[in-house]
């Protein structure tokens, strides 16, 4: 009976159904496509964020204790990566390394030993999400910096500022089209349902005066929106799938020096599960709302007020 409703009512609304399907479909085509870049995107933004270093400079003739001190402090924090301590001679040779090509006179100065501090340095675990390494080096500092032998502690300030606001705009607003475009079809979905309903107005006040229950009623018009859901989510899954592989292609192929490919990769299965079964709920949904006064005397009424 459910397949045979379905499937009635494309037959007689072949062209409300087909425009139904083909928005629901760009629908969840851009939810998806949405949700595929910002998993992608945090997970470039992650890679790039262990990049970020915080460097801690020492107090000029610090003693050998307070840097081991130091040293078993910055170890204890769980927020801390790859801890190193560098040396001057070790700072120096770096120097060196990162200068030779700009100023090749002034790495031959020796005295510049003497300005070159000693330091710690280390990056922030992977554990912790982008949005929050802004917040998570703001604490580090501020507690860093009160410790025996610390001078000043370092972490690009800036740049990591507009890091963290850049993905955070980003996210919000992918959550606010995501939102928008969810709604859009729910609204899009119960049209459809609402239509057929009316157009079978009569069948369904036959079947309240002869006594159906609410379930019998109901249930064709919940698993057709469920069927519909399901059905245009697929479908949007395999078409995301193929412009992902495209652009996917192209970003290897302009962009092959970045070397990002190899990080970029299309949802889960999991999401996709998800996203099936959310697409499911949301045809559910719309459609309970366009059902819920079926078996209560609705339809009668509508004749009567016809």
């Amino acid at each position: 009976m459910i397949f045979s409703q379905f499937f009635k009512s494309w037959k007689n609304q072949g062209s409300l159904q087909t425009a139904t399907a083909v928005v629901l479909t760009a629908s969840f085509v851009v939810i998806t496509g949405v949700i595929t870049f910002g998993s992608n995107l945090q997970r470039v933004l992650t890679l790039w964020g262990e990049s970020f270093q915080m460097s801690v400079y020492l107090a000029e003739n610090t003693n050998q204790d307070t840097i081991h001190e130091l040293s078993q402090y910055l170890a204890s924090q769980e927020n801390i990566d790859k801890l190193e301590y560098v040396d001057k001679e070790k700072a120096l040779n770096q120097f060196h390394e990162q200068m030779a090509s700009y100023a090749p006179d002034l790495i031959k100065d020796r005295d510049i030993m003497n300005v070159i501090p000693e330091s710690f340095q280390f990056s922030i675990s992977s554990k912790v999400s982008p949005e929050n390494h802004l917040a998570v080096m703001q604490e580090l500092s501020d507690k860093i910096k009160t410790r025996n032998g610390v001078e000043e502690v370092s972490y690009g300030q800036d740049w990591i500022k507009s890091y963290a606001t850049l993905f955070s705009a980003i996210k919000g607003i992918g959550l606010f089209f995501i939102a928008l475009i969810i709604a859009s079809a729910a609204f899009v979905m119960s049209n459809s349902i609402r239509s057929s309903i009316s157009q079978r107005r009569q069948e369904i006040e036959v079947l309240e005066l002869i006594g159906a229950t609410k379930r019998y009623i109901r249930i064709p018009y919940l698993a057709e929106a469920a069927m519909m859901g399901f059905i245009c989510c697929t479908l949007a899954i395999g078409a995301t799938y193929g412009l992902f592989e495209v652009l996917k292609d192209l970003v290897k192929t302009q962009l092959g020096y970045l070397q990002l490919s190899q990080h970029i990769h299309f949802l889960p299965m999991t999401a996709i599960i998800g996203l099936l079964v959310f697409a499911t709920l949301v045809g559910l949904f719309s459609a309970f709302l366009c059902v819920k006064n079926i078996n209560t005397g609705w339809a009668a009424s509508q004749k009567h007020q016809a």
